[in-house]
């Protein structure tokens, strides 16, 4: 990208009178900075906002507090400090010992942007909030779904509310057909409903293997998961990389939609469960990682769930010495599983399926978000897309 003409500064700034204490003072709109890598590397930075009115709070010192001349640019000033041109020349002013280094308030004061004038400003910044306020949007309605499946599942295979209600005389609070499908006592040798077993997960899965050893590429190949992509309950394929095939064939060892990933190396990464709900391309997962792949007889999202449900117990299962704790196929083929009768089990897919697939639509529309934001932060600062154009594309999208 070309170098942006300097005949005007646009930098909020942050008077030296408001820092007190151990930090500097920030309110609603203000944008908080980070001045220290890797900090600095990593984009770490925040909009403030959701302040109780005529309340504020004090940041770390390793944070600049960027507050904007007139409220129509705050958000203008956060989207700024996302700039690709603005995060280099802030790493080009740092100064400290290696690996501690930080940027300056006054040395990002005299940053110079070209004037793109106030109603242009106010505009980009609008524009972009609008498209991140769309995501936080989604995510909070995926928190909420995501909470509702994780209750029903709670209830009827965990703490056996509707059968533990038909024991007591109680209403289930199911509708009739449901309710007419839980037992109404418990087995007590096995701490299960009447009719239900427990199974070690090997005899349920049809797969339960370690990923390939991948030979990296920058582009091409084939994708491939690693644990930093499972965490959250979730698979995210934003850290993934790349596999030559040509190196090292995959051999029929691709995911599909339904397999249950968990991590299965390292303290702090081993037993986290995710559960592949979107494809676009070839996937495979990498030996630190292994993939579980239900059998016909059992539902891939019930096992997913149940598997989710027991992440602390299956991080237990680690064995070897610090740092290098491994997750053995034979002990987690070993683990236990509830497996309910049939029509229970059709009752809970018939529930959770279109609540799943709803957070997978909504996280992949998030996805898409992002990289539209991303793709235009830095052509409409730099003025290489005019405001109108990118407003008629979020438009199309319906964001």
């Amino acid at each position: 990208m070309a170098a942006l003409p300097t005949n005007n500064r646009y930098v909020a700034r942050i008077g030296k009178k408001e820092f007190t204490g151990s930090g500097a003072r920030f309110e609603n709109g203000d944008t908080l900075f980070a001045r220290i890598t890797p900090c600095l590397e990593n984009g770490k930075g925040a909009f403030v906002s959701g302040l109780a009115e005529g309340f504020g709070g004090f940041g770390s010192t390793e944070f600049i507090v960027l507050r904007a001349k007139e409220k129509s640019d705050a958000n203008f000033v956060y989207y700024l400090t996302r700039y690709p041109e603005f995060r280099k020349y802030a790493e080009g002013r740092m100064s400290g010992s290696s690996g501690r280094q930080r940027v300056s308030w006054d040395a990002l004061a005299e940053y110079e942007l070209h004037d793109l004038g106030k109603g242009k400003r106010q505009a980009i910044g609008d524009l972009l909030a609008a498209l991140d306020d769309k995501i936080e949007l989604n995510r909070q309605m995926n928190d909420s779904l995501e909470a509702m499946a994780r209750a029903i599942f709670k209830s009827w295979f965990v703490d056996f509310d509707p059968v533990r209600a038909k024991m007591e005389g109680r209403d289930t609070g199911l509708v009739a057909d449901i309710s007419a499908l839980f037992p109404d006592f418990m087995n007590d040798e096995i701490d299960a409903p009447k009719g239900w077993r427990y199974v070690p997960l090997s005899e349920l899965t049809s797969e339960l293997r370690r990923g390939i050893a991948p030979k990296y590429i920058e582009h091409g190949g084939v994708r491939v998961i690693n644990q930093r992509c499972i965490r959250d309950r979730k698979v995210s394929f934003d850290a993934s990389r790349r596999h030559d095939t040509e190196q090292r064939a995959i051999d029929g060892r691709e995911i599909e939609v339904g397999d249950i990933l968990v991590n299965s190396t390292g303290v702090g990464t081993l037993g986290r469960v995710g559960q592949v709900w979107t494809l676009t391309e070839t996937t495979v997962a990498d030996s630190h990682v292994t993939v579980v792949r239900a059998k016909d007889e059992i539902s891939s999202i019930y096992l997913g769930r149940y598997l989710l449900f027991r992440e602390v117990e299956i991080e237990s299962l680690g064995e070897g010495s610090t740092g290098q704790t491994e997750l053995s196929r034979t002990r987690l083929g070993d683990l236990p599983i509830l497996v309910p009768s049939s029509p229970v089990l059709d009752a809970f897919d018939k529930f959770a399926d279109p609540i799943l697939k709803r957070i997978s639509a909504s996280d992949e529309e998030c996805r898409t978000l992002a990289s539209l934001r991303d793709l235009l932060l830095p052509r409409l600062i730099s003025g290489e897309v005019h405001i109108g154009d990118a407003e008629r594309l979020v438009g199309e999208l319906g964001a």
